[in-house]
This record gives C-alpha cells, sequence and structure tokens, in this order.
C-alpha cells in the first residue's frame, strides 16, 4: 500500500499548458494550468504563479465554475511577475484530470519567460486523507520578435526590384 501511495503522489501533478507556438508582441492568450492523474478525490489546492514581467504582463487568473466554492489569488504584481495564492476548492470532489486555472496574459515584449508553479502554504492540496503532495510541471512562453514595418517593406521592395529585373532579361 505504500509503494502505491508513493506512486500516486508522484503522478499526480499540476501543469502550465504552455502555447505550443510563439506569441506576437502586443497579443493577449491564455494559459491554462491543468491537473492530471489524481486518483483520489481532491477537495482543492492552491499554487504560487511567477513569470518574467519584463516579457509578459499577466491580466487575469480565472478560476472554473466546477470548483463552486470560488477561489482566484491575491492581488497580480506586474513589478515582481508573481500571482500568489491561485486557490481552487470545491465540495464535491473531483478525481482524474481537470483545470484549476486560466491566466490571461499580454505579451509586451520578445524573449522566453518561463511560467513557474510552487507549493503556497495557504492552499495546500487535500483529498480524504489530508494533504497530498503534487509535483509541479512548470512552462514556458515565446514572444517572438515582429519586424519593423520599414524593414518588411524593404525587402518587399527588393522582391519587387528583382522580379521585374528577371521578366526583362
Amino acid at each position: 500500500v505504500l509503494a502505491t501511495t508513493a506512486l500516486w503522489a508522484q503522478a499526480q501533478s499540476i501543469e502550465v499548458q504552455s502555447p505550443l507556438a510563439p506569441v506576437d508582441i502586443g497579443a493577449t492568450f491564455t494559459i491554462d494550468i491543468t491537473g492530471s492523474d489524481f486518483p483520489n478525490v481532491i477537495y482543492g489546492g492552491g499554487y504560487d504563479v511567477s513569470f518574467d514581467a519584463t516579457v509578459l504582463r499577466l491580466d487575469s487568473v480565472k478560476v472554473p465554475a466546477l470548483w463552486e466554492l470560488g477561489g482566484g489569488s491575491d492581488p497580480i504584481d506586474n513589478l515582481a511577475g508573481t500571482a500568489t495564492n491561485v486557490n481552487f476548492n470545491t465540495l464535491a470532489g473531483k478525481i482524474g484530470s481537470f483545470t484549476t486555472a486560466t491566466l490571461t496574459f499580454t505579451a509586451l515584449a520578445s524573449g522566453t519567460s518561463a511560467i513557474t508553479l510552487s507549493a503556497t502554504p495557504l492552499w495546500p492540496f487535500a483529498d480524504d486523507n489530508g494533504e497530498v503532495a503534487v509535483a509541479f510541471k512548470n512552462g514556458s512562453v515565446t514572444v517572438a520578435a515582429v519586424p519593423e514595418p520599414t524593414s518588411v517593406a524593404m525587402v518587399l521592395a527588393r522582391s519587387e526590384e528583382h522580379t521585374s529585373e528577371l521578366q526583362s532579361h
């Protein structure tokens, strides 16, 4: 039984669902934070989120309605790049996989920002037997550099000149 419990503790995780492709500067996008492989009924939990505030701005944290006891986070600190005490709770309990929160970001500058999750002591993960351990799986977001309009115009102009030269020969 202890070996099985240890395997369950290692398997259940909270994970950042990173965008598959780079996002553009100025774009607004969402990232889900999901729980997976919870073998026993879980009643809730919480975590802190950190990110690079020079690359991203966190606009909101929304907890899905399936966590009927509410949730959310302390105020977002976009200077420090944190959202603390993101929490989700239910009396019904959940098993398996689920979304714990959706984060809405705006891309501010080109670069890559880690999205890091960490335990918060105010909102431990709990099941019928008390507090449970979870593994946090971090993610990242790449913000693509957008070419300057003058550079794009120059490339297009050169392409047109080259096409005209080829047609005249």
